[in-house]
């Protein structure tokens, strides 16, 4: 299973060169992707210009990829990925430190991801880039 960040999201999206390559080695595999995720590509979504075509794009995107929720399970994870780093002083974003304690409560320790230095910092989290 690979986790999709939202910087991949959004990269695709915009129909940038290296994520429509990577879509392509990856498409059908196993990808998910976290409510955080889609709340920071939504942002953008809202906050921009065409934004039912760019609503409507995402959430087709959206349509053959399994959601993984912030529950209780997560929100712990998160803070221990969080207490984790702060302690070796390699703090990250909290959205990110959300993102990644979701994917590792839901046995998901790959992520895809344009943000490397940041995910590559947190314990049993493998890195894509692209």
């Amino acid at each position: 299973m690979k986790c999709l960040d939202s910087t991949f999201i959004i990269d695709f999206l915009r129909n940038e060169k290296e994520a429509v390559k990577k879509a392509t080695e990856i498409e059908g595999g196993d990808l998910v992707t976290t409510t955080i995720s889609i709340f920071e590509v939504m942002l953008g979504v809202n906050s921009g210009v065409n934004r039912d075509k760019r609503f409507k794009d995402f959430m087709n995107f959206l349509d053959n990829i399994e959601i993984l929720s912030l529950d209780f399970k997560s929100s712990l994870k998160a803070a221990e990925v969080a207490c984790d780093l702060m302690k070796s002083g390699n703090r990250i974003e909290d959205n990110d430190n959300l993102i990644a304690g979701t994917s590792l409560a839901n046995n998901c320790n790959i992520i895809i991801t344009r943000n490397k230095d940041h995910f590559e910092r947190v314990k049993g989290i493998k890195v894509e880039n692209y």
